[in-house]
């Protein structure tokens, strides 16, 4: 199985003579500190699962966020976003005390908040690692008015090590979070499909998907092509009902599997020649968003 990963070069540039601001301490602090030079690129593996053997990272995602932790004290000690408009996309740097920390990076088609979910202000919300967490951007403030925002979505988390001596480089790998839903009735032509529990963010720690999506508030149907979703929601089942309109005896609730980098495949029929009958197959192979695929 071929899986689509990226990865983060992670180039530890330690001489300090360099940049006088790298020798700077933080107020109340005798830490003196060195400069990090990260440099993001995208790996041959994607070739299988994009049809080309490289491709632009602004391809892939349109936010890249990095957040660092002092390792052992569970504490937030940088933070740099960046979008795919910028001319330097996934080129970032930092200046840290020498030390052991924890580097988080998650890349998105759908921009995100870290720690937060609606973007009132740009005020950073701080939390330890051990209550970190990205989340997908809400039209609103309301908890239970959540919509569903989710679209391609890439994670790594490692530790490093900030030290003196020769430069080093650090390799983080991205790895897809997000699986894909497909749904295929084929005894109508136009159906609609609810998704009850969507998740709407993603805990850095445990790396679980967390929050819901208000269910009223997203049904889409195959009127515009076939139906193809990501889902965040992989370390529980997905609840989607099938339907048509109005009809009641039409209504096929579901619980299917979802994982990550996987695609799930719903196939039935809703009335002939068996009422509500559908299978549910994984496929390992995932493909771009723009194939039309005939099973």
């Amino acid at each position: 199985m071929k899986k689509l990963s990226l990865f983060i070069a992670v180039c530890l540039m330690l001489n300090l003579s360099c940049s006088k601001k790298a020798m700077e301490e933080e107020p109340g602090s005798n830490e003196k500190k060195v400069k990090l030079s990260f440099a993001v690129a995208a790996a041959p593996e994607l070739e299988g699962q994009i049809g080309i053997a490289e491709a632009p990272l602004s391809s892939l995602i349109k936010q890249l966020t990095f957040v660092i932790y002092r390792d052992g004290l569970n504490t937030e000690v940088a933070r740099q976003t960046q979008l795919s408009v910028d001319p330097l996309f996934g080129q970032l740097s930092f200046e840290l005390p020498i030390g052991e920390y924890k580097v988080v990076a998650i890349g998105s088609k759908a921009e995100f908040g870290i720690n937060k979910f609606y973007r009132n202000n740009e005020i950073p919300v701080i939390l330890p690692f051990s209550a970190a967490n990205m989340e997908y951007w809400q039209p609103n403030s309301t908890m239970g008015d959540k919509h569903y925002k989710t679209d391609d979505t890439f994670f790594g988390k490692r530790s490093i090590t900030v030290g003196s001596g020769t430069s080093q480089q650090v390799i983080v790998q991205l790895k897809r979070i997000v699986g894909k839903l497909e749904v295929i009735v084929e005894d109508v032509e136009t159906f609609t499909l609810d998704v009850d529990n969507e998740a709407t963010g993603y805990m850095f720690d445990s790396e679980k998907s967390f929050g819901i999506i208000d269910n009223d508030q997203f049904q889409i149907t195959n009127e515009n092509g076939p139906i193809s979703l990501y889902i965040l929601r992989t370390d529980q089942p997905l609840r989607i009902e099938l339907s048509i309109g109005t009809n009641l005896s039409s209504r096929r609730e579901l619980t299917v599997p979802i994982y990550k980098n996987k695609r799930t495949i719903v196939k039935g029929n809703l009335f002939t020649p068996i009422p509500h009958s559908f299978s549910v197959s994984i496929d390992d192979q995932w493909l771009p968003d723009t194939a039309v695929v005939d099973f």
